[in-house]
């Protein structure tokens, strides 16, 4: 009877503990479906058009820089003068001897104007003078000599007048390779002051007076109005990211201080990681892609002066609808 008892009792504990521990296995399988996953990424603040690196202009590749015109941090429009070329003193003399020479061109062919008209009326007097000449030795009233002599110079007074106008076709001509050079050599000066390409904030200075320019340019700058941040995204993660998406964005050294974003952009390239860690065995090599998060107007003035800060992004679990959405985005 006791063993019966027994037997019974190990029964129940037995059942007891199977049912105990499929009840616990089901508690953690239901809490990993809770639990949607989270993609979090390194990323940097700058325009979400790009950072602008504004350089020499080609033509003036081997000039160097004369004065810097604007300071780190000033917003410019677009078109306002960034700095002067040390080739602008010679292009300005260049400029100003072609006009000069175009001024003289120009006189040159006034005055061959006015050498046409005096050929043109000696030309006509001549013309009649030979008519004449011809009829009176016709009539017998003048001798053959002096009717040639007549027509002779007729003929002499209507080459000079060819030959003036041929000499104006080529002064106009001369004048029209002037002035096309003059303005080739204003384009010229124009390009000896560097212009800002568009309206935006200068962020960085890379060349000073007397520096020759280098790969990195005068200056960086960017649209300083669309300030947002760049997650690179590993490639693996991709699918778990959705135009729309939300995005905590946090800073290291800015402990209180974090925004929120939404996705706005996810880029169709693959490349390799430019933004890190610093960590002891991080993986420089790792595949990302782009996704470029759009900042709430609240944060865009203060992300405008930390341009290219490295940040933290946590993308939020995606919905649902988001969900539905993975060939769209």
């Amino acid at each position: 009877m006791a063993r019966q008892k027994t037997l019974a009792l190990a029964l129940i504990l037995g059942i007891t503990t199977l049912t105990s521990c499929d009840l616990w296995q089901h508690s953690d399988e239901a809490d990993q479906e809770l639990a949607p996953r989270q993609v979090s990424a390194l990323g940097r603040i700058e325009p979400l058009s790009g950072n602008i690196k504004v350089s020499v202009p080609s033509a003036l590749s081997n000039d160097r820089v004369r004065q810097i015109l604007v300071e780190e941090g000033q917003e410019v429009k677009a078109g306002t003068p960034l700095a002067i070329l040390e080739s602008q003193t010679t292009l300005s003399a260049e400029v100003a001897q072609s006009e000069a020479l175009i001024d003289v061109a120009r006189k040159k062919l006034d005055a061959q104007t006015s050498v046409i008209e005096e050929h043109r009326a000696k030309q006509v007097q001549a013309e009649a003078e030979a008519k004449r000449a011809r009829d009176l030795y016709a009539n017998g009233a003048m001798s053959a000599s002096t009717s040639e002599a007549k027509v002779a110079r007729a003929a002499v007074t209507t080459a000079k007048l060819h030959e003036s106008i041929a000499n104006q076709s080529t002064l106009k001509a001369e004048l029209e390779v002037s002035l096309a050079d003059l303005e080739k050599k204003k384009a010229d000066l124009a390009l000896a002051t560097v212009k800002a390409p568009i309206a935006g904030t200068v962020f960085k200075i890379n060349a000073r007076a007397g520096d020759k320019v280098s790969e990195a340019g005068i200056l960086d700058m960017g649209e300083s109005s669309r300030m947002g941040v760049v997650a690179e995204v590993y490639q693996t993660d991709r699918p778990e990211i959705r135009l729309g998406q939300e995005a905590t964005i946090t800073a290291d050294g800015f402990p209180d201080k974090s925004a929120k974003g939404k996705v706005v952009e996810i880029s169709r390239q693959v490349s390799t990681q430019s933004v890190v860690s610093g960590e002891a065995g991080d993986n420089v090599d790792r595949r990302v892609v782009e996704v470029k998060i759009a900042l709430p107007q609240s944060a865009i003035t203060e992300a405008s002066m930390v341009n290219n800060l490295q940040v933290n992004v946590l993308f939020a679990p995606l919905t649902e609808q988001q969900r539905q959405l993975r060939t769209k985005s």
